[in-house]
């Protein structure tokens, strides 16, 4: 079963060549219950090493690295003002 799950994942990968990828994302989520849930998605890009040049590897490590940080600092601002919301309720 294993060998047909990643026989149709290479199909599906040779299909869709694509000339991007999503390095980082940050989602929020709120479902009916009123459950606010955050996610922060991030690509290891060490694997792309071999197919970019020193500059361009660096260059995306620093972006990667201040976005993160950035989205952190979003994420607990989002989480400082939900505690402020429920202490006061």
């Amino acid at each position: 079963m294993v060998d047909k799950t990643r026989l149709h994942l290479q199909r599906w990968i040779m299909r869709t060549k694509r000339t991007e990828a999503k390095l980082i994302g940050y989602t929020l989520f709120y479902d009916r219950t009123g459950k606010l849930v955050t996610e922060r998605t991030s690509t290891d890009i060490t694997a792309l090493k071999d197919f970019l040049s020193a500059e361009e590897f660096n260059t995306l490590s620093i972006i990667l690295r201040e976005a993160t940080a950035k989205l952190d600092n979003i994420h607990g601002q989002i989480e400082a003002h939900l505690n402020a919301r429920l202490l006061t309720d």
